[in-house]
């Protein structure tokens, strides 16, 4: 039996709704214990359904797409339980904030070692995921403009942004590149382009409502953000320009908390 074409998107809307409702509730509730439950219970579910998608006949690409999306829920739970423990939430409480910073957003490693996991069980394609240096001037759409020039207008723009206002910080630039292009480039297996990077974007946006800033402003800030390197990785068939926005971002990011936190 195989799971008819139109079926295939959604199969990704249902796994993308359960990952925001997931996301959401892990970062809302108040209860560790409630937020843990949900959170591997969501992680069980779309694994589980990756895996039996991947065993139906044309179903490689919406399979490794909830497969990424399930590896990814694992960092909210995971680090739900870290924080919970009692020495761990002392020493949160009283290092200094870069310290903080960066090793709580090293946590995000459990997420992309399931993600590798994942890729080499499966055999993922660089290629075929977009996870190759691609082409570093292509055009962006507008006469005139390539991302040999956009690229680096568009890291000027984000690393004064975080350097003018740290209170930004906290989240809004914690995500691992290689959690942002393999959510990223996934979708464009199974949906139109326009669709995988608001799907994709919103994905990031959400993982923020409890960041700093958090709520509206958080979600739309990384929203935003998600579009114009998802837009980046699609255009330049690459990651080039992706991670490179990404690594300056977090440099940026981490060297505002460096000064927030010696003055």
């Amino acid at each position: 039996m195989t799971v008819r074409p139109a079926r295939e998107p959604a199969a990704v809307a249902l796994a993308v709704v359960l990952a925001v409702l997931g996301s959401i509730a892990i970062q809302v509730l108040e209860d560790v214990t409630i937020r843990v439950a949900i959170g591997v219970a969501v992680t069980v579910a779309l694994l589980g359904f990756g895996v039996l998608l991947r065993r139906r006949a044309g179903c490689e690409g919406p399979a490794d797409t909830v497969l990424a999306l399930g590896a990814v829920s694992v960092f909210g739970w995971a680090s739900a339980i870290i924080t919970a423990n009692g020495s761990v939430a002392h020493w949160i409480s009283t290092a200094s904030l870069p310290a903080v910073f960066l090793v709580v957003n090293s946590t995000k490693l459990i997420s992309v070692a399931v993600l590798l996991a994942i890729a080499v069980g499966y055999r993922w394609s660089p290629r075929r995921l977009l996870v190759t240096r691609g082409r570093l001037d292509a055009p962006t759409g507008v006469p005139g403009l390539r991302w040999s020039v956009a690229g680096p207008l568009v890291i000027v723009v984000v690393s004064v942004f975080f350097l003018t206002d740290p209170a930004v910080l906290d989240r809004a630039s914690g995500a691992s590149g290689l959690v942002g292009v393999l959510v990223g480039a996934l979708p464009l297996l199974v949906v139109g382009p326009g669709v995988a990077l608001v799907v994709s974007a919103a994905v990031f946006g959400v993982g923020h409502v409890t960041g700093s800033p958090g709520g509206v402003t958080g979600v739309l800030f990384t929203f935003v953000f998600g579009l114009v390197t998802g837009l980046a990785m699609l255009q330049n068939r690459g990651t080039a320009w992706n991670t490179t926005i990404h690594f300056f971002a977090d440099l940026a990011a981490i060297t505002s908390i460096v000064i927030l936190g010696t003055t």
